[in-house]
């Protein structure tokens, strides 16, 4: 019998879990590896392929792409696809079907939402650019959401502790002419960043650079069955940035957000406990399945059949359980936010962020700044290693 019991199994169960190895959808670790190595041309034709073919992680692609459009400045197609990815991010967060998705299939076989603090980061993003494109009511709510989406988690209710995104917030309800609501967004984002300068009271500078710093979090599988989600950092950082205005030195940004404390702190996510609960059934429909089919070998010829199909149908039960965590995650994220406030002359003036030596920057090496005679102009630079 323990040769029908192997050619069962063949037919079965070992097909069917061939074909569950090779159907996890594809991420963007090898566009991220590109752009950090400086082939932005070959990260975007990464990025577009799978935009074209893989829906499922439309809102990933276009997040990825949005960074791209960043470096380059382009304000329109960011606005697009950050704005686009906001919307599809927004419409699957607390979906029932994506929790049934999760029972029944692997975790990354469904659409990608994005972890808690990716969330914050698209809605960061997206409010910068509003800025830039003076709709300052919508950064605005960008930035409030951002927030938001930092302190709730589910049913959870915790601080915002991302203090760039307060002080952005600050600054749009300044701008907007609501001076105590803005007092009150800075005084909360100098409790959480005191070591920054920029963020000091009675720092009013009209030149606010904002260096995002670094390559952000990796999101790797842990746990027997891989259900569990881990954030590997990768902290490494430039001992000081120098910022020059018009040639002259300027001063240096100080961190203000670290978004892999982002990402450990915030990025529980509705589906870790589902995914656990999997990998025990796991565990238990694997052990019981291959008791059944051991046992078929003892038993009378009148109950093996019986004894076969029970165990492979554990087995296959097991199979169908894809406990595996999504692992998919937004490979062109800074480590690091840093901010600088400082004064200049109204006027136009030519702005540089010099690092160290081994890094560089992603955007272009010099930008032509306005410096209004009321307000305050956002310089924005990305410095990789």
């Amino acid at each position: 019998m323990r040769s029908g019991v192997l050619g069962f199994l063949r037919r079965t169960v070992l097909l069917p879990v061939a074909c569950a190895l090779g159907c996890s959808a594809p991420g963007t670790a090898d566009a991220g590896r590109a752009w950090f190595a400086g082939d932005s041309a070959g990260a975007r034709a990464l990025l577009d392929a799978r935009l074209a073919e893989d829906p499922d992680g439309r809102a990933l692609y276009l997040n990825e792409l949005g960074v791209l459009d960043l470096e380059r400045r382009d304000l329109a197609a960011a606005e697009q696809r950050f704005g686009e990815a906001w919307r599809l991010m927004e419409s699957l967060a607390g979906d029932d079907l994506d929790a049934v998705g999760a029972i029944v299939g692997s975790e990354a076989s469904k659409q990608w939402r994005g972890d808690p603090f990716e969330r914050a980061m698209n809605s960061w993003y997206l409010g910068l650019v509003y800025w830039w494109r003076g709709v300052h009511d919508n950064a605005l709510a960008c930035f409030k959401n951002a927030i938001f989406v930092d302190s709730s988690h589910g049913e959870e209710r915790f601080d915002c502790d991302f203090a760039p995104a307060l002080f952005l917030e600050g600054l749009a309800y300044r701008r907007l002419g609501e001076v105590g609501m803005a007092e009150r967004s800075f005084a909360v984002a100098r409790e959480l960043a005191p070591g920054c300068p920029a963020l000091a009271a009675g720092n009013d500078g009209n030149v606010i650079v904002i260096v995002e710093v670094g390559r952000g979090p990796t999101k790797v599988a842990a746990g027997k069955h891989g259900e569990l989600t881990r954030f590997v950092a990768h902290p490494e950082v430039p001992p000081a940035i120098e910022l020059l205005a018009d040639g002259q030195r300027f001063g240096s940004p100080s961190r203000a957000g670290d978004v892999h404390f982002q990402a450990s702190t915030r990025g529980g996510r509705d589906f870790d406990s589902i995914l656990a609960t999997k990998s025990g059934i796991k565990t238990g429909t694997e052990v019981a399945g291959i008791g059944a089919l051991l046992l078929a070998d003892d038993v009378k010829d009148k109950h093996q059949g019986a004894m076969v199909v029970a165990g492979a149908a554990l087995l296959l039960a097991s199979f169908a359980v894809r406990a595996e965590a999504d692992t998919r995650h937004w490979t062109t994220l800074p480590h690091e936010v840093q901010l600088f406030r400082g004064t200049l002359p109204p006027g136009k003036h030519r702005f540089e962020v010099r690092p160290g030596a081994g890094w560089r920057v992603a955007g272009p090496g010099f930008e032509e700044i306005e410096v209004p005679a009321t307000g305050e102009v956002l310089v924005y630079q990305r410095v990789l290693r």
